[in-house]
């Protein structure tokens, strides 16, 4: 089959397409809307070397990476719990928290998740101020050139709306619709191409040529239908 074969088959049912499309992008709209939103705020840590060695930055480079795990454990997470009176345990707490290493701007970015935007801030904003405490502690029996500083870049915001994003979901609903309904044309036109409907596919089909039609005619009904024979 040609190009315009195929163009023609999809024009032809484009409809089952328009359909397909239609159905995913109203399903994808609806449950995103009954979906109970997550909020998400976000807060930078600034991580500073105490002096300006290309080698101990490497370092603190790998250091952030443990930084990373020491702001999502269990031990963080319970004195968090006890600044801000939340009724869940540390674990839940950890996995509202995502925290991600910036190795090239020497940043810590600390994400935290709730259905409520004001408590998502609350976490990201204790969260960070509870590790920097601990670092400071720590960084207490280091050589003052070997420190690592750790502060806040700034104060966490209310929580912006996280998931779900139901604009990315219609768009990709309206995608896989279209996908949908050029897979079933194909499909109905795969399973149809063995039926001979005109003297014209019929040529197509043998290389013959078609001599004439025999009549046949409908029980109860004034028409007359044709069918063709080949030499």
């Amino acid at each position: 089959m040609e190009l315009k074969d195929y163009i023609q088959i999809i024009v032809k049912r484009g409809w089952i397409i328009v359909l397909a499309t239609a159905i995913t992008v109203v399903a994808a709209y609806v449950v995103s809307r009954v979906q109970t939103p997550v909020y998400r705020a976000t807060i930078y840590l600034n991580v500073f070397p105490g002096r300006l060695d290309w080698g101990l930055q490497q370092t603190i480079k790998g250091v952030m990476r443990n930084f990373a795990g020491n702001i999502t454990s269990r031990t963080t997470a319970m004195e968090v719990l006890n600044r801000i009176n939340l009724d869940i345990t540390p674990e839940e707490l950890s996995s509202k928290i995502t925290v991600r290493p910036i190795e090239s701007d020497m940043l810590i970015q600390i994400d935290a998740d709730d259905y409520d935007p004001l408590i998502a801030r609350d976490i990201a904003q204790v969260t960070a101020e509870v590790f920097v405490e601990d670092a400071k502690v720590l960084m207490q029996n280091q050589d003052q050139r070997d420190r690592v500083e750790v502060s806040i870049r700034d104060y966490a915001l209310p929580g912006r709306l996280h998931r779900p994003n139901w604009k990315i979901n219609v768009v990709a609903g309206g995608v896989f619709g279209i996908l949908i309904g050029v897979v079933v044309i194909f499909v109905l036109s795969y399973l149809e191409a063995d039926i001979i409907r005109s003297g014209r596919e019929l040529e197509q089909y043998t290389g013959l040529a078609v001599l004439g039609l025999i009549p046949s005619a409908e029980a109860g009904s004034g028409r007359r239908k044709g069918r063709a024979t080949s030499a």
